[in-house]
This record gives structure tokens, C-alpha cells and sequence, in this order.
């Protein structure tokens, strides 16, 4: 997806927004309703989620968050009748395990979508969600899951390209750092941040100071914290789960070296302030397109999560809940586009291709059979004493798509 394609698209949004409103209101978007609930088959949705990854276990939030949304869209009469199941299996987060795991849920469950996966786990499963026409979306950002004809995924939250855009503008303008190093893993989460950091600081006239390469699974980062020190960087940009994350963090912290770090959303957990106690309070930035979970609009996503027993602080909940808002409006339009009927994989596949969704959750976004992107802005978030994640500055155009 070029620079120009995204100007285009933003700018077409207006034309479709009444339509895409009432779709979504349709499917239960908004005010959950008194329905009974639908009398039809069931539609089954897939989740390959990670319970059992060391350090990354962020399955049982996502299936939370997912199972909110979906209750609320159930109790309100499900789509066009149909209650909406979903289906878990566990991948560890490990791309040797995701084919398995996606084959149990597409030829064994007969899922007709999917949600939840990460980034890296994802790219293992690309080709065969083509193969099959299953529409997926993803729980990370990878801009390389949507990239290529041959590609059923789409993002429902900007990329992580973009959202470093954002977090690296914010850095230079706000806080003041011209000093900015990134530390990257080479896949499919920090590879994106690489290209997002470069992008932008070339638009702002500055270049790294330094480009560290470290592993997502080794034991420690002590060289690579070093090469960060020995930069003299002020600002890092970083991206991962807090598990990985905290390699470079903790080398960096046993050597006196305490620069202020950027990432995004994939990073802002309950399992960060765990690992890292207040260490990082106050010195880390998030780029995030999720809507604050204590936020008026979000009264929705609050009353369902606490209904499943679950946190609405982790963000982790709020993208099973944004991966099921958006699905679900998919799912909408391939039921009405199916005459009511329970869709195939490649009928929802199908009727991506062209939907608007509109929600407190999702603003203005539109998929298209050629432009898969997510949204166009974020807001950006950091971590204070006490692990809470508070706003300093709100929800706007990310640089790359402004034209910066």
C-alpha cells in the first residue's frame, strides 16, 4: 500500500459512511438491544490464540475480548439470526505450530474466518488461508500479512510501520529527541519498525543513530544494548511482546544505560509493569489506535468484558474485542449477500472486499478487493508508575498517511 492509495482511500470514506453505519448497527454495533438471540445455525469464527508461549501468553485475554463482543452481538439476536461461535486453538505464538493449529480450525471446526494470531505466527499461515479463501484478521500489525494478490488477511488497526511513524513524530516534535537509535527483530513484528522509523525521520530531516538487530529468542541482549549505549541515543525505537522487549531493556538497565523507548500497542500489556516493575514508568511510548478502555464510548466494551470476568485494562482484551467488531460486520454483510443463510469461507472472503465498518471502536475504516490497510491514525499512550497506561496525546492522522 503506496502513500498516494491511502491519501485516495481516506478521501473516498465520506461517500459509504451512512451506509457502513447502518450496517454495523445491524449486526449489533452500538446499543446491544433485547433480542433473544437467533434461531438459525451457528457462524463459526476461528481464534488461533497463544495460551501456552513463555512470556507471551496472551490467548486467554484475546478470547476474552472476542467473547464480549460476540455475547453482545448474540444477546442482541446474533447476524441475521445466527448466533456467532467461536472456536479456539493454541499456537503458542510459534510459527512451527500455527499450521497445525489453523487446520483444526478450518478443516476441522469449519470456521468460516479468522481472528487473533500474531504477526509472526501468521506469515506461516498465509498461503493456506489463500489457498482456502479464509479471511483472517490478524490480532498484530504486520503490514506484511496484507501485502500480495495472494493474501486473505486485512488489518484492523493501523500497521506497525505507520503507528512508528507516529511514535517517532512524536518523540522529535513533543519530547525533543533528535538522538533516536532502533532496535529491531528481523520478522515480521520489527522488520515494519525498522522501515516506519527510517521513513519518518528521513521526512523529519534526521537518519538513526544506530540500527541494532537482536533476536526474539535469545537469552539476553547485552550487545546489543551495548552498540545502543555506545550510539549515545536518547530515544529507541522498539517493538515486540514485553517478553521480548525486556531482553534489550534489561541488558540496558545493568549497564546504567536509560533512554526513553518507543513501541506500540503490541507492547502496552499488564505483562510489561510485571516484568519491569516502575522501571520503564514514565519512559516509554506507545502508539495505539484503540480507544481508551475508561472512555464514555467504550460503556459497551466495559459491561461485556466484566460479564466474561475479564480486564479491560489489556489491550490484549481490547484486540479480541476490535477483531470481533470487525468481523462480525463482515459477517453481516455475507449473511444479507447469502439470503440469510450461514456463509462459506469464500462468501465472507468475498464480502470484504468492499465494507465499510464505522463503530466507537473502528472509525471510517474500508476494506476494498486492493487497499486491506486499518485505520488512518493513533493516539499515543505511556506507561506511569503503578503499570497504568494513560493518554498524552490524543487520536490523530499517523504522519505516513498525512503526507508528511
Amino acid at each position: 500500500m503506496n502513500l498516494r492509495s491511502r491519501v485516495r482511500r481516506a478521501s473516498a470514506l465520506g461517500a459509504v459512511a451512512v451506509a457502513a453505519s447502518l450496517l454495523v448497527a445491524a449486526c449489533g454495533g452500538g446499543d446491544s438491544g433485547s433480542g433473544t438471540g437467533g434461531s438459525g445455525d451457528p457462524i463459526k469464527v476461528g481464534a488461533m490464540l497463544s495460551y501456552t508461549a513463555n512470556g507471551s501468553n496472551s490467548g486467554p485475554a484475546l478470547e476474552v475480548g472476542a467473547k464480549a463482543r460476540f455475547a453482545q452481538i448474540n444477546e442482541a439476536g446474533g447476524i441475521g439470526g445466527h448466533q456467532v461461535q467461536l472456536v479456539t486453538a493454541d499456537d503458542a505464538l510459534d510459527p512451527a505450530k500455527a499450521p497445525a493449529a489453523m487446520r483444526t480450525l478450518v478443516e476441522g471446526e469449519g470456521v468460516v474466518a479468522s481472528i487473533g494470531n500474531g504477526s509472526a505466527d501468521g506469515a506461516a499461515i498465509q498461503s493456506y488461508l489463500a489457498q482456502n479463501n479464509v479471511l483472517s484478521l490478524p490480532g498484530g500489525a504486520s503490514s506484511a500479512l496484507i501485502q500480495g494478490d495472494a493474501t486473505t488477511f486485512r488489518l484492523d488497526k493501523p500497521g506497525y510501520d505507520e503507528m512508528t511513524g507516529r511514535v517517532v513524530d512524536y518523540a522529535v516534535k513533543t519530547l525533543g529527541k533528535t538522538r533516536i537509535a532502533i532496535a529491531y527483530t528481523p520478522d515480521a513484528v520489527g522488520l515494519p519498525v525498522k522501515e516506519g522509523a527510517e521513513r519518518q525521520l528521513k521526512a523529519l530531516g534526521l537518519a538513526p543513530v544506530a540500527e541494532v538487530e537482536y533476536s526474539a529468542s535469545a537469552t539476553n541482549a547485552d550487545a546489543q544494548a551495548a552498540q545502543l549505549k555506545e550510539s549515545d541515543a536518547d530515544f529507541v525505537m522498539i517493538n515486540h511482546v514485553p517478553s521480548v522487549m525486556a531482553k534489550i531493556f534489561n541488558s540496558a538497565e545493568r549497564i546504567g544505560y536509560k533512554p526513553v523507548y518507543g513501541a506500540t500497542f503490541a507492547g502496552a500489556t499488564p505483562s510489561l509493569p510485571q516484568i519491569m516493575g516502575d522501571t520503564l514508568a514514565d519512559r516509554i511510548f506507545f502508539a495505539t489506535s484503540f480507544i481508551l478502555p475508561d472512555s464514555p464510548e467504550a460503556a459497551d466494551f466495559r459491561k461485556y468484558v466484566e460479564a466474561q470476568k475479564g480486564d479491560i485494562h489489556d489491550s490484549n482484551v481490547m484486540i479480541g474485542w476490535v477483531n470481533a467488531d470487525a468481523v462480525a460486520a463482515v459477517l453481516q454483510k455475507a449473511v444479507q449477500d447469502n439470503n440469510g443463510e450461514v456463509p462459506t469461507a469464500e462468501q465472507v472472503n468475498a464480502a470484504a472486499d468492499d465494507v465499510l465498518i464505522n463503530t466507537p471502536y473502528l472509525k471510517d475504516l474500508h476494506w476494498t478487493a486492493t487497499d486491506r490497510t486499518g485505520p488512518n491514525g493513533s493516539a499515543i499512550t505511556k506507561l506511569a508508575p503503578g503499570g497504568q497506561y494513560v493518554e498524552v496525546d490524543g487520536y490523530k492522522p499517523n504522519p505516513f498517511v498525512a503526507g508528511v
